[in-house]
């Protein structure tokens, strides 16, 4: 039996998921600076929102306004936003509001994150929250140094998302912005999918944004690497138009 689909609203990028992303998915985005991950998500939670389904970005690197301001600087055409946020169908959760980040177990010497992992939890049951995206997972990485606590972290998030039954985008930052020096890290296998946005294009020559999908479980996709842009109605998936 297929799984049903939630649509990212993302129509060019709908396309390529065959449908949108299978319910219930955990979805790493990940790029490099400047490729847009943050203000997809929006976009995914805006046109979700519009439609009725409860949506929460909770961010772990900058705060509510600043979130708010990009969103509204980059997506001129979005006229429904601050009325979503009234009705509480959007929420913007910036740092600013998060709880502390680090916490130290009584030895002093190991990281956690239950806390935020909580904070997350209880904003998605209190909301009834059915779309997610946290921005960004990077984060974790900058103080769990030691890598069997830092995958343990990742796993204990995912699985927090998993039994709330959220649809979710989990933005991590990559190395490189370039396709052919992309290395995977182990913590991308533990998500349902992964979605990565490129600056294609030497230094001497104009950047071209692209991006592709590389997994995605429950559905059939597109492995095209498909250039896209920033507008001010939302991402443009630049795809070559169906044949009638």
């Amino acid at each position: 039996m297929a799984r049903a689909k939630v649509e990212s609203g993302i129509s060019g990028l709908d396309r390529m998921l065959n449908g949108g992303i299978p319910n219930a998915n955990q979805v790493v985005l990940a790029g490099g600076p400047g490729t847009g991950k943050t203000l997809l998500c929006l976009e995914y939670l805006y046109r979700n929102a519009l439609n009725g389904n409860v949506s929460i970005l909770f961010s772990l690197e900058e705060d509510t306004k600043m979130i708010i301001d990009n969103a509204k600087q980059a997506f001129t055409d979005f006229s429904e936003l601050d009325r979503l946020m009234d009705e509480k169908k959007l929420i913007i959760h910036g740092s600013d509001q998060a709880s502390s980040l680090i916490q130290k177990d009584k030895q002093g010497n190991i990281f956690t994150f239950t806390t935020t992992i909580a904070d997350i939890e209880s904003l998605i049951r209190d909301h009834a929250a059915s779309r997610v995206a946290i921005d960004s997972v990077s984060v974790l990485k900058l103080f769990v140094k030691d890598p069997f606590e830092y995958r343990n972290v990742s796993n204990a998030l995912v699985a927090m998302l998993r039994k709330q039954g959220v649809t979710a985008l989990l933005t991590m930052e990559i190395d490189t912005p370039e396709k052919q020096r992309l290395i995977f890290e182990p913590e991308f296998f533990i998500y349902d999918g992964i979605v990565i946005m490129y600056l294609s294009g030497g230094p001497e020559e104009n950047r071209v944004p692209t991006i592709e999908i590389i997994k995605m479980r429950g559905t059939k996709h597109s492995f095209s690497t498909v250039p896209y842009e920033i507008t001010s109605k939302g991402i443009n998936l630049l795809l070559i138009p169906e044949k009638k």
